[in-house]
């Protein structure tokens, strides 16, 4: 195990109990004895469960970095809110997206709606209960025990952090409505608002912030989470749709059936022969998908080079993150970690 995977190893560890008392305190406090609220409470629970905890030891080590020496349990609240923001982002996005499966479990909204014949309530119960996950990771941060003037910077870079994704999202979900795969730079600019800063920049930057890290510091943790933001997108977008269910833990097709505007869309489109355009055309986007559908599109991406072209451009991206590192920290151990990450990320098989 490199030395990346055992200290997101050990900050889950600490993490997953505590967010599992924080939550069963909240709803026990929040629900009391209404069964039908704290059923959901339980639901956003377990969609929590069997997370990697990246986001949250991405907090604790840049928390470690500014500091430099290691954290103590303060950071914790601080690690829980990553992960809460996260499950209540994906919680969301699976809404979006109409995806049934996260984490290899049902999504929130079909949690929601197992046993019931309502579609429409698992819909607006997912959006209540992400929208509750949302407020509760600011809360985290204010009532942690940080200095107040820290905590102010700290809400501060989380809040822009979350203003971030949704502007992503957003492009996302009209560029995909609007079918506009012409335009590499905004495709790039989704990549870098929805996934890279809540995935990495976010992260580090916030337990930077906590530790009272100087303006040079933030903006060298902000382009190295960019750079490697970005390539983990594109990484996802692959495996999105060269994988199977098993291996990535959700839907090999949402992608496809969304007709997500991604950089394979692009290149493929691009490059496509005429046959293969009017596939694509049929296929990307029509919101059902088969599995024969799949291979069909899988297969144009192979054959155009859409999948080379983007690992390629994912490496690119991952060369310009290791650069920033010696920006970032001159001790050893820490840029080892962050060197580690990258690889882990940007080259991952699920």
């Amino acid at each position: 195990m490199t030395a990346v995977k055992e200290y997101i190893r050990s900050c889950k560890e600490a993490l997953e109990p505590y967010i599992e008392d924080y939550i069963a305190g909240l709803a026990e406090k929040r629900a009391g004895s209404v069964s039908g609220l704290a059923e959901l409470y339980e639901i956003f629970r377990e969609a929590g469960r069997g997370g990697k905890c990246i986001r949250g030891s991405l907090v604790k080590l840049g928390h470690e970095i500014a500091l430099g020496r290691p954290a103590g349990d303060e950071i914790l609240p601080a690690c829980a809110a990553f992960e809460i923001l996260q499950t209540a982002i994906l919680g969301h996005d699976d809404v979006i997206d109409k995806s049934p499966l996260r984490r290899g479990r049902d999504s929130i909204w079909r949690a929601v709606t197992r046993g019931r014949d309502d579609f429409h309530y698992g819909i607006s119960q997912a959006i209540c209960l992400g929208d509750v996950g949302i407020f509760l990771a600011n809360l985290l941060i204010v009532e942690s025990v940080f200095d107040a003037g820290r905590k102010i910077e700290a809400v501060k870079t989380f809040i822009d952090v979350q203003l971030n994704t949704v502007d992503g999202e957003m492009l996302d979900v009209l560029m995909s409505y609007d079918k506009d795969y012409g335009d590499e730079e905004g495709i790039l600019r989704i990549a870098n608002l929805k996934t890279a800063w809540y995935t990495i920049a976010g992260p580090l930057r916030l337990g930077a912030a906590l530790a009272g890290a100087s303006p040079e510091l933030m903006d060298a943790m902000r382009r190295y989470g960019i750079f490697l933001g970005t390539a983990f997108q594109l990484r996802d977008d692959v495996l999105g749709i060269n994988a199977a269910e098993e291996d990535i833990g959700k839907s090999n097709t949402s992608d496809i059936a969304e007709g997500k505007v991604t950089l394979l869309a692009y290149y493929a489109m691009k490059r496509a022969a005429p046959a293969q355009l009017g596939q694509l055309r049929r296929i990307y986007g029509s919101g059902a998908v088969s599995e024969a559908d799949r291979v069909i599109v899988r297969n144009i991406f192979e054959s155009t080079g859409a999948f080379a072209e983007v690992t390629k451009k994912a490496e690119s991206y991952l060369a310009e993150a290791a650069g920033i590192i010696d920006e970032i920290t001159q001790n050893a151990e820490h840029a080892a970690l962050l060197a580690q990450l990258g690889d882990m990320m940007a080259r991952r098989k699920s």
